[in-house]
């Protein structure tokens, strides 16, 4: 089981929200749905976004807890076009996650993700 997954991204037909696919190689041949499946002792997910031609730059992701019914959003900021959400080792869980992006064409117009749901098993 992967825990890293590499993201192509475009804009929906309003160019308001990202429409994403979710690869568990870099050469996107493999191509997986939600939830996304890790192992438990990984500790965490990370998304890499791959250069798809239309100059987009990954800038974080908000991350909640499915299982609790507090909102407990997380935000991280994003480097090099990669964001790594932690997840505990000692529980499993499912997280929500919302990837944002940018384009460097409009860098004022941001873009956000459906909502992958991220599963840490065995």
């Amino acid at each position: 089981m992967a825990n890293t997954f590499y993201v192509k991204a475009s804009a929906d037909p309003s160019n308001l929200y990202a429409l994403c696919t979710y690869y568990t190689d870099p050469e996107c041949q493999h191509q997986v749905d939600s939830p996304l499946r890790i192992p438990q002792q990984a500790g965490g997910v990370t998304f890499q976004l791959v250069a798809n031609g239309n100059n987009w730059q990954m800038v974080g992701a908000v991350a909640d807890r499915v299982d609790t019914p507090e909102i407990d959003p997380t935000m991280v900021l994003a480097a090099n076009n990669a964001v790594t959400i932690a997840m505990p080792t000692s529980t499993k869980i499912t997280e929500g996650v919302v990837l944002v992006f940018t384009s460097t064409n409009v860098p004022t117009q941001l873009y956000a993700s459906s909502d992958p749901q991220v599963e840490n098993t065995d």
